[in-house]
């Protein structure tokens, strides 16, 4: 005679499942990066995307124009960096007035970190300025006279030993 034997055993809850707690954990994970990401970008935002491509377009010719000039008065500079000054001195070039130069430095992602420094003549012929802060890294630095009628720039990794030479490049554009 047949006996139906029933299973004394309860089924386990969802809760006790390895799978359940995996998926869940899957989609937790997921859900959290997106939310780390979203914070990061917040309070990083991008700086190098440009509203108005037809002003930056023209600019960039003005910048090749005042370029094309320091190649014609064979302008060359050498930059000496310490700790707390930067030395400019120039090595040719037919230059009109020596009073002052501006020095700019631009970082190349972050916009935030850009400065700008004026250095006055010495009586050395060298022109000379502070630095406001300690710099290193990757930098674009611009040498222009006050009236803007010429423009040295070149790219430069910071702290560089001795004495870093300066020349109107135009990169090829």
């Amino acid at each position: 005679m047949a006996v139906n034997q029933t299973s004394d055993q309860e089924p386990r809850p969802w809760y006790k499942f390895f799978w359940v707690w995996f998926l869940i954990g899957l989609k937790s994970s997921v859900i959290i990066a997106c939310i780390v990401t979203g914070v990061i970008i917040y309070n990083n935002p991008t700086s190098m995307v440009v509203d108005d491509y037809y002003e930056e377009g023209r600019a960039i010719n003005l910048r090749l124009e005042k370029v094309e000039r320091a190649i014609e008065l064979d302008i060359v500079l050498t930059a000496e960096f310490s700790e707390d000054q930067v030395v400019v001195r120039f090595i040719s070039g037919n230059v009109d007035d020596g009073s002052a130069i501006r020095l700019n430095f631009y970082h190349p992602t972050l916009s935030r970190r850009d400065f700008q420094m004026r250095l006055t003549r010495a009586a050395d012929g060298a022109y000379r300025g502070m630095l406001p802060r300690e710099i290193s890294g990757h930098w674009r630095v611009d040498v222009t006279p006050f009236d803007q009628a010429w423009e040295v720039r070149q790219n430069i990794h910071l702290p560089a030993p001795g004495v870093i030479e300066l020349r109107p490049l135009d990169y090829g554009v």
